[in-house]
């Protein structure tokens, strides 16, 4: 099975932590289990918001996309493309 992604996007609210983690399901096909730091700050102090979510191949490409799309907020659907990406080059190594 395929290792942990790890990678930091910059945004115009900081950096964005982001791990990927490879899960199987009950079929055997290959996920993501994402979590992802976004930067934000509050009463003068950075904090991270944490969102959980999982990411799954595209039915019809070679990309990945998030599994629950309407459950996702607007600022982390942006990042869609970038994971996507860091998974399908973590794949061809």
């Amino acid at each position: 099975m395929n290792k942990d992604i790890e990678l930091a996007i910059e945004s115009i609210d900081g950096i964005i932590d982001c791990r990927l983690e490879p899960l199987e399901n009950e079929d055997g096909q290959l996920y993501y289990s994402a979590t992802i730091l976004y930067p934000d700050m509050m009463s003068g102090f950075f904090r991270s918001e944490i969102f959980c979510c999982d990411v799954v191949k595209e039915r019809n490409g070679s990309g990945f996309v998030f599994a629950a799309p309407d459950d996702m907020h607007p600022k982390i659907l942006k990042l869609e493309t970038e994971l996507s990406n860091a998974i399908v080059a973590a794949n061809q190594r």
